[in-house]
């Protein structure tokens, strides 16, 4: 079964935001834990690990493992969903 790595952007970071009581205060909190789990992808990608595939769009944003040892690692960032093909 062949494993695709996904981030769906709007789901992990737009629509998690409260519509009901929404406050500057809590789009900033969402966007901090949303870089805090971006960066670590960011810093795998900087290091040849992982690269994102282009598509030509941002939901989803499809990955792909370059170096297999970080591939539990990024299947474990709350950012990321696996897709089974």
């Amino acid at each position: 079964m062949l494993k695709t790595y996904v981030i769906w952007w709007h789901s992990k970071f737009i629509d998690e935001i409260s519509r009901d009581t929404t406050t500057i205060a809590e789009i900033v909190d969402k966007t901090r834990k949303t870089m805090k789990h971006l960066q670590k992808l960011q810093k795998l990608e900087a290091t040849g690990k992982i690269t994102v595939k282009p598509t030509g769009s941002l939901n989803p944003i499809y990955l792909e493992i370059a170096d297999p040892s970080v591939e539990s690692e990024v299947a474990r960032n709350p950012l990321v969903e696996t897709l089974y093909e």
